[in-house]
């Protein structure tokens, strides 16, 4: 993992980093907390961002918990929050945005931030990932041999013929 000790500032997409780590609990108020001490501990001056149109109206936009600056975002995504935010510094040099979401960092880089993966920042999953659909043995369906195309067993590549 690099040294970030430069950065003044990192700014967290919430959403994407629960994603990212894996991070499952009974609910989602449990994943949060438990991503924000995960980000106390990793990164304490940090600032995470969650996306929040439907949440209760009594959760204030801005609050620190667990130590960490933590934004909910009602009136527009927390991607453009964190956008935002690099855009009005003084300096995007000295902020860092932690997503997986390309489009997110592509854009935070333009602006002159560092932009990370959340695992490169905060560290690997909690488990290891589901295999991807590709992955998976098909089940149920007959294994299909050349013969069943109408193919040889083998095939000679050097054989004229195939040309």
């Amino acid at each position: 993992m690099r040294d970030y000790n430069s950065v003044v500032r990192a700014l967290i997409d919430g959403h994407n980093a629960l994603g990212a780590l894996r991070i499952r609990e009974k609910t989602h108020e449990a994943a949060r907390r438990a991503l924000l001490r995960r980000v106390a501990v990793k990164a304490p001056d940090a600032t995470v961002y969650f996306d929040a149109r439907e949440a209760p109206h009594h959760l204030a936009e801005s609050t620190c918990e667990q130590g960490v600056d933590v934004r909910y975002c009602r009136r527009r995504e927390a991607d453009q929050a964190i956008l935002e935010k690099v855009r009005a510094s003084d300096d995007a040099r000295e902020l860092i945005v932690v997503t997986n979401d390309r489009e997110v960092a592509g854009r935070a880089a333009q602006l002159g931030a560092q932009a990370v993966g959340v695992a490169e920042f905060l560290g690997p999953a909690e488990r290891p990932a589901e295999p991807s659909r590709g992955d998976r043995p098909l089940r149920n369906f007959p294994r299909f041999t050349p013969k069943d195309f109408g193919l040889p067993d083998e095939v000679d590549l050097s054989d004229p013929d195939l040309d």
